[in-house]
């Protein structure tokens, strides 16, 4: 069967890209190689710095892992499986599910990086499970896909740093707010063209698809830990408990203690967010949403700790893999090799290249440290008076680190690991087998951006 150039482009990825683990123990030699070559950093130095940072991301990785398992268990419920299942069954045509699916990530992830992947995922799951001729690995890329325009978002990582004060507030020259980041002109309409373009591009590589690999095709039989797959969630709470009748067997069965729990918390949520409006939404607020609504959700405690535990198990790339990306941003701060690779770099910059310069570089770095806290604390030290050199606005500076730190992760399977507890679950799904399909919309990204950086405003 003759296939299309992006089915082909897709296949060279799956069958060349290493598994996402291997990739991160690759990236931590190359960055240990570097640090050895371009800085002054001795073995020992080196191992140091890498050594600090395996535990940086700990909290980061639980809490990612906690929230995943949290919501997995609230899909887990027959309830919220209905609901979905009608939602999905609403979508009748496969181009009508892939256009759905990449607008309600761009919408959710633009509000929060953290919302985006659990809401999306989730959709695109359900859609997949009910049309036949969805393409599994198609619409998985276009989930993660949407996720290009996250932290430039109301949740953005740099832009809600240089909002605030902290230690590079006068680096960058005082605070930035979100009106000339994240609001900005040049931002919302980079996003606007981003959303339409990876929808258009998406839609003519469906149109063309000669072969499509469905949910069933990848699903493993009997491996699937989600009762929702077969609408027992709640009756196996019940039947480890057996047919007692003792107090505490009444007690494990009844719904009250959970109910009571998943309410108190419902009306707390409606206090907090009436005291802090959406400037209260961060993963710590998710991760109670999740508990909270799964409480409420949940046939009974019993029910839910069997759940949970064992929706834990599918987020356990996150745990492992997250630590070993904090050792490879710390082996680039704490031997000065992004500063050192920066500098070589924007030595060759001219105040017309610079902004683009500036993206690339931070594109590159990202294959090394994916988190834009890290990299920018790394590289803006450099970058930014870099930029006032050349007369050229930080504000800009900033948005060029931003935009090239997200526009890399297109081919990073780092954030990806966001979306693969729930997408993967249940199926022999691997990551390679749907980023490649995200090769061209990297190149799309890339120059919307690189545009954007030179040619819009911020401000009209």
């Amino acid at each position: 069967m003759k296939t299309s150039a992006s089915e082909r482009v897709a296949s060279w990825y799956a069958r060349y890209f290493p598994d996402s683990l291997i990739f991160a123990l690759v990236l931590t030699v190359v960055a240990m190689a570097l640090a050895l070559i371009f800085t002054d950093s001795g073995p020992g130095d080196v191992l140091d710095a890498w050594f600090v940072g395996i535990p940086m991301l700990f909290t980061f990785a639980f809490q990612l892992a906690f929230t995943y398992a949290a919501a997995l268990v609230l899909v887990d419920t027959p309830k919220v499986q209905q609901g979905i299942k009608w939602a999905a069954s609403k979508i009748t045509r496969p181009q009508t599910a892939y256009i759905a699916t990449g607008v309600l990530g761009a919408l959710t992830s633009f509000i929060g990086w953290y919302i985006g992947p659990v809401v999306t995922a989730i959709f695109a799951r359900a859609i997949a499970k009910e049309m036949k001729n969805v393409d599994y690995r198609l619409i998985s890329a276009i989930a993660y896909s949407s996720f290009v325009i996250s932290l430039t978002g109301i949740s953005g990582t740099i832009p809600l740093f240089v909002a605030s004060e902290g230690p590079l507030t006068e680096t960058i020259g005082g605070l930035i707010g979100l009106e000339d980041t994240t609001f900005s002109v040049m931002n919302l309409v980079s996003a606007a063209a981003i959303v339409i373009a990876t929808t258009v591009t998406f839609y003519f590589i469906a149109r063309n698809k000669k072969e499509i690999v469905s949910f069933a095709d990848l699903a493993v039989s009997g491996g699937v830990p989600a009762s929702a797959e077969a609408g027992g969630s709640e009756g196996e709470g019940d039947d480890s408990l057996g047919g007692s009748n003792t107090f505490a067997d009444r007690v494990n069965k009844s719904r009250i203690p959970i109910l009571t729990i998943g309410l108190l918390g419902l009306g707390y949520l409606v206090y907090f967010f009436a005291q802090n409006g959406l400037a209260g939404l961060n993963l710590n607020t998710v991760a109670f949403i999740a508990l909270v609504i799964g409480f409420l959700a949940q046939k009974n405690a019993v029910a839910y700790a069997a759940s949970f535990a064992r929706n834990l198990v599918s987020t356990g790339s996150i745990m492992l893999q997250f630590p070993i990306y904090g050792g490879i941003a710390s082996i680039f701060a704490a031997t000065g090799l992004a500063g050192v690779l920066t500098d070589g770099l924007v030595s060759v910059a001219t105040p017309e290249t610079y902004l683009t310069i500036t993206f690339l570089i931070t594109g590159v770095l990202n294959l090394f440290v994916p988190s834009a806290g890290s990299q920018f604390v790394a590289t803006a030290p450099f970058l930014i008076p870099g930029g006032e050199a050349f007369g050229i606005d930080n504000t800009l500076t900033v948005m060029a680190i931003t935009y090239g730190d997200i526009w890399t992760n297109l081919i990073q399977p780092f954030w990806a690991l966001l979306y693969f507890p729930i997408l993967a679950v249940g199926t022999k799904l691997r990551v390679r087998d749907f980023m490649g399909y995200c090769l061209p919309i990297l190149i799309i990204v890339g120059i919307i951006w690189i545009l954007a950086l030179n040619f819009l405003p911020l401000h009209l």
